[in-house]
C-alpha cells in the first residue's frame, strides 16, 4: 500500500508552529483528513461561485469569495 502523504513532514510542520505542543500518536492523520475536507468544500463552493457568475472555469476571485464561507464553516 502506497502512503498518501509523508506523515514525518506534516509532524515538523505542526510542530514548527506550535513547538511546545506535544502530540499524540495520531493526530497528523485527523489534522490531514481536516486538511483535505476543507480543500474539498473550498473547491465545491469556489464552483457554485464561478457557476453564479457564469463562468466555465474557477478563477482566483472565486477562490477568494468562497475562502471567507469555508473559514466561516470551519471555526470551531
Amino acid at each position: 500500500m502506497t502512503r498518501l502523504y509523508p506523515r514525518s513532514t506534516l509532524k515538523r510542520i505542526i510542530h514548527a508552529h506550535e513547538p511546545t505542543l506535544k502530540m499524540a500518536k495520531n493526530v497528523d492523520i485527523k489534522i490531514y483528513v481536516l486538511y483535505l475536507l476543507f480543500l474539498q468544500r473550498l473547491v465545491a463552493e469556489a464552483s457554485r461561485q464561478a457557476q453564479l457568475s457564469h463562468d466555465s472555469i474557477i478563477q482566483s476571485r472565486h477562490v477568494i469569495r468562497a475562502v471567507r464561507m469555508v473559514l466561516q464553516q470551519f471555526k470551531g
